[in-house]
């Protein structure tokens, strides 16, 4: 099933367990060119940008759930981690890179 919270979906699979958080980022660079005073003259965006998603779950953290074919073609697992002490549930954190 795909990660959302609220109405936002993020179109990657979260880990088993109940989600408590979700982010997702997009960074676009920009490529300039400076004339012989330093002056930029000319921007335009980079052909790619990069979109970084950050799912967190809390209970049975199961990372193998997680079917790559869900995440899109160019859609890479960057971190993960999984959390757990005597106090509370297990929490779990994926962050997943795609570039665009």
């Amino acid at each position: 099933m795909a990660a959302s919270f609220g109405a936002v979906n993020f179109g990657v699979t979260a880990p088993t367990g109940y989600l408590q958080e979700s982010s997702q980022e997009s960074t676009l660079e920009l490529s300039t060119i400076r004339d012989e005073n330093g002056k930029t003259v000319i921007v335009q965006p980079k052909p790619r940008s990069m979109t970084t998603t950050t799912v967190k779950a809390k209970g049975d953290a199961d990372f193998t759930s997680i079917a790559i074919t869900s995440m899109g073609s160019t859609a890479t697992v960057t971190g993960a981690k999984v959390s757990q002490t005597n106090d509370d549930f297990t929490t779990a954190e994926i962050t997943y890179t795609e570039l665009n």
